[in-house]
């Protein structure tokens, strides 16, 4: 009776999930966004300002909302870094699919694991399922590999990338502090 019982939650489980995954992405073009400005091939900080810079759908602020010390709050397994100390942060406003969106681009003491975070971050997105194939593939492309994930909210990826082997690590995590409600979502290269 219990394998009965427990084959039955299994069930709803996979059921569960297989609908969360057929849900429609609240940003359908949120990833390739993402990818267009934190994900230029390269280490070079430059590249990811220069992206934002040269697209006028994007508008820097004046002052940043997002808070990046709450960025790190997420379900990494291993927490080997700290945003709460920038040593610069940089806003911009603009609108994927008709919608608000947040770019960030921080940077850090030289000396830390990561001296760079770009990332986006988005309201109103309920779980992360509908973006993550897009998002694996992205990392994947850009030379870093899966590392973890809780289901259906969060996702990680980490690995070394150029000819040195720097560090970098990426997520999507759709109960994000780092915004201003509850389905905040944020996707980040921190390099």
């Amino acid at each position: 009776m219990r394998t009965i019982k427990a084959f039955a939650g299994l069930v709803l489980a996979i059921g569960s999930l297989a609908s969360a995954h057929a849900q429609e992405a609240e940003y359908p073009s949120a990833v390739a966004s993402f990818a267009r400005v934190c994900l230029v091939p390269g280490l070079n900080p430059a590249d990811r300002l220069a992206a934002l810079a040269g697209d006028a759908a994007w508008k820097e602020d004046a002052a940043p909302s997002v808070d990046l010390a709450k960025m790190s709050v997420s379900r990494a397994i291993d927490k080997n870094y700290s945003f709460a100390k920038p040593q610069s942060v940089r806003q911009w406003s603009g609108q994927i699919d008709g919608k608000p969106a947040r770019f960030v681009l921080a940077t850090f003491d030289a000396k830390s694991r990561y001296p760079n975070l770009c990332a986006l971050v988005l309201e109103g997105v309920r779980n992360a399922l509908p973006y993550s194939d897009e998002t694996k593939t992205a990392f994947k492309a850009w030379g870093i590999g899966g590392k973890s994930v809780d289901l259906v909210h969060y996702f990680e990826f980490a690995g070394k990338v150029g000819p040195d082997k720097h560090p970098a690590r990426g997520e999507i995590f759709t109960r994000s502090l780092a915004g201003q409600t509850k389905e905040t979502a944020h996707l980040y290269l921190a390099y």
